[in-house]
């Protein structure tokens, strides 16, 4: 069976590392460039669309996707509630996958502090005293990422709160160094602290979960998915895969 061909909405960094991962994948590419709607209708109709564009133009993205009637993998950050509604709406017709971080970093350091928090908030519920953290958040983007906090930092510390019933201190942010991010959870007791850290030093990341996304999305029902739920539910089909393989061998 062939691997869907990818519609990328836009063409900057994140667009270009998508063509170069799904190209490399076996995928068909075919891109819609945000500044030319009249060429759009040239464009062979894709199995899925990947929207690597920006704030200004994603109801371009949300219209094109409705109007080719194909699942939308979302990867646009820092999108206003208005915006977000869009999709809303998008996803009682298709498939949309909502994945402003879409690093496998990234979901397994927001499970790391589940699994702390988890840990810790038992710990307090059985009556050890100052079992539970303060916690901090630390990102990092070069200085041309104008919004801050980041939708990843700002999510990171949303999620403590909802594990833990803690806010977290203090979400910082730097606006300096390479391309690309690193995002830091702290937390702190009194005589320790232990750092949960993503760093991400290429694009190629992001592009990789945008590809897994795009093929999982293919064939779902309508619906607004978290690209963690995705992930979580491509990792139980590996293991039920791999339980299935050992219940095989002789």
């Amino acid at each position: 069976m062939p691997e869907p061909a990818l519609g990328v909405f836009g063409s900057g960094r994140l667009g270009r590392a998508v063509q170069r991962t799904a190209s490399a994948e076996g995928h068909a590419v075919h891109v819609y460039d945000p500044r030319r709607p009249d060429q759009w209708g040239d464009v062979p109709v894709p199995d899925v669309l990947v929207d690597c564009s920006a704030p200004a133009v994603v109801a371009q993205a949300a219209g094109l996707g409705l109007s080719l009637g194909v699942p939308v993998v979302e990867c646009v950050s820092a999108l206003e509630d208005d915006q977000l509604r869009l999709f809303d709406d998008l996803s009682a017709k298709a498939p949309v996958v909502l994945a402003p971080n879409l690093s496998l970093g990234n979901y397994l350091q927001t499970r790391a502090l589940a699994c702390v928090a988890d840990v810790v908030t038992t710990m307090e519920r059985a009556g050890i005293t100052g079992a539970v953290p303060e916690a901090a958040v630390l990102e990092r983007h070069p200085a041309t990422k104008v919004h801050r906090p980041s939708t990843t930092a700002s999510r990171l510390a949303r999620e403590w709160l909802r594990y833990t019933g803690r806010p977290a201190a203090d979400v910082a942010s730097l606006r300096c160094g390479p391309a690309v991010s690193d995002h830091e959870v702290r937390l702190s007791w009194p005589e320790q602290t232990l750092t949960v850290t993503h760093e991400v030093s290429s694009l190629d990341a992001a592009a990789a979960g945008a590809v897994g996304a795009a093929s999982w999305s293919v064939g779902r029902a309508p619906g607004l998915y978290p690209l963690h739920s995705v992930f979580d539910d491509l990792l139980a089909t590996m293991a039920r895969a791999t339980a299935d393989g050992r219940e095989e061998q002789p």
